[in-house]
């Protein structure tokens, strides 16, 4: 969206709010520029072939590395891993094709134990998973763009074989995110 087009829109908005007679609705309006400014990051539409799991990992620039946030549903009640994987590649059944846990060059953490765990109760959703990883980017260099995220059931993040069951539950490769506005 271009600045003269946040513009008319945001002049419209202006416009339509106005008829409330309400200044407090008016002070929401002047911070929808600076939201609709915001990069939108990157984010892996979170799915499976073999599993009903669905959902969103989101990633932001945030200080020196990026802010990881997490939402899904249709879990089996339990606990999991997050893991970032060395290929943007969902499409064997089994997520093999993400390849092994990817962790940065000279992450203090191994691969597998760059998240932590979370847990998914009886209604097998889980939000507000925010998790903040240091020395990589949406863009540039260091990006992380093209490689997948992956739940893993349990409480490890497990190696893969072509054709094998394992306890991967839902692969999303990372790709450009839209602005909400």
């Amino acid at each position: 969206m271009t600045p003269g087009q946040r513009l008319v829109g945001a002049s419209l908005a202006a416009a339509l709010l106005a008829g409330c007679g309400s200044s407090r609705d008016l002070q929401g309006l002047q911070g929808l520029s600076a939201y609709e400014e915001r990069d939108p990051g990157l984010v892996a539409q979170m799915h499976s072939r073999s599993s009903a799991v669905t959902g969103a990992v989101r990633v932001f620039d945030y200080r020196d590395g990026v802010q990881v946030q997490l939402a899904v549903s249709n879990l089996i009640p339990g606990s999991y891993r997050l893991a970032l994987h060395e290929r943007g590649n969902c499409s064997s059944p089994n997520l093999f094709s993400a390849g092994p846990a990817w962790a940065p060059p000279g992450s203090a953490k191994p691969a597998a134990d760059l998240f932590p765990g979370f847990t998914a109760g009886v209604e097998g959703q889980v939000s507000g998973y925010v998790v903040y990883l240091k020395g990589v980017s949406t863009s540039g260099p260091t990006s992380i763009k093209g490689r997948s995220f992956v739940i893993h059931y349990g409480d490890l993040v497990g190696e893969a074989f072509p054709g094998q069951p394992n306890n991967r539950m839902a692969c999303g490769v990372l790709v450009d995110g839209k602005a909400l506005f």
